[in-house]
């Protein structure tokens, strides 16, 4: 088990695909599908980003945009946590579920 924060992941790749593909414009939208809200305490304390975890213990953040700031600041974005990951070399999974590092454009998944 990696680093991230999404706990025991028992799903498949294919899944963590489809889950990528199909991740709605609207976070609210992940609770009617069964996912939990699990953002940490400091997290909703100190930002506006929320986490969530699906049954089989994938999980994402999503960070609402911020119209005043550029780039994917001011986008409405997912980022799904690798439920491999060994550090911050490939914490993140792009659109396509391919591990990608912290912080890199390709982490910020637009619904």
């Amino acid at each position: 088990m990696g680093s991230g924060m999404s706990g025991g992941y028992s799903g498949s790749r294919g899944a963590i695909r489809s889950t990528i593909k199909s991740l709605p414009k609207n976070p609210n939208k992940l609770l009617e599908k069964g996912w939990k809200e699990t953002t940490p305490v400091s997290m909703s304390q100190n930002t506006t980003s929320k986490m969530y975890t699906n049954k089989d213990g994938l999980s994402i953040r999503y960070d609402k945009g911020d119209a005043s700031q550029g780039g994917y600041g001011g986008k409405d974005h997912y980022h799904v946590l690798n439920p491999n990951s060994t550090g911050k070399h490939d914490y993140y999974l792009d659109k396509n579920g391919n591990p990608v590092p912290k912080n890199s454009k390709a982490s910020h998944i637009i619904p």
